[in-house]
């Protein structure tokens, strides 16, 4: 089964977040994370990875650091913890819209060139969403908005553009729709927490809706 492109957590050995990045592969003896900012931990150190899967949960590793730069970091796997089960975290729908903060493209801030853009959130795990908007979008596009959910804080949330779907309509070639598939970039634990939260009280409100 080919894994590539999970969502991947870097900490280290007090569970402190060192980075966050994508499955390249895994083997019996390797992990090969791939990004754009990853940690350059010396080789030799030993750190704890996770890799998010939304169907199985998170499979836990007490890895030791071969090669680490900022665009891949490769770990020697000394360990792999039972996984944690997640089922809060699992993909559900959602009727969720937002006004962006910022808007990042090739490093660059263009929040100006998109006043009032909206996402509206298709669906939500804790490792990312998938949206539509009012504004086309590119992957790699960097996004960051506000969620709040009921009497929870305020959490500013970075998302980064994966995926692109379309869909074309049946009877010629213009596009239907357009969705974006995003991952969520260096999740706090609380924020994380607050998603899981929502996760939760909707499976519930869509169970009781059946």
């Amino acid at each position: 089964m080919d894994n590539s492109g999970l969502l991947v957590k870097v900490y280290n050995l007090n569970k402190k977040l060192e980075g966050v990045g994508h499955l390249l592969s895994i083997n019996s003896d390797t992990i090969k994370i791939k990004g754009d900012d990853l940690p350059e931990i010396k080789s030799g150190t030993k750190v704890y990875i996770e890799i998010y899967n939304e169907l199985t949960g998170i499979s836990p590793y007490i890895c030791e650091i071969g090669v680490a730069s900022r665009n891949q970091l490769n770990a020697h796997i000394k360990s792999r913890e039972n996984i944690i089960e997640r089922r809060n975290s699992l993909k559900v729908r959602t009727d969720l819209s937002f006004y962006i903060e910022t808007l990042i493209r090739n490093g660059e801030d263009i929040t100006k060139d998109v006043p009032s853009m909206k996402l509206n959130v298709l669906n939500l795990s804790v490792g990312g969403m998938l949206i539509s908007s009012n504004y086309d979008l590119l992957i790699n596009d960097e996004i960051k908005f506000h969620f709040q959910y009921a009497k929870y804080q305020l959490i500013l949330i970075n998302a980064k553009v994966i995926r692109i779907d379309k869909k074309q309509r049946h009877d010629n070639d213009d596009l239907e729709t357009v969705n974006y598939g995003c991952s969520f970039e260096k999740m706090a634990r609380y924020n994380e927490s607050v998603i899981m939260q929502y996760l939760y009280d909707r499976q519930l409100q869509l169970y009781r809706n059946r």
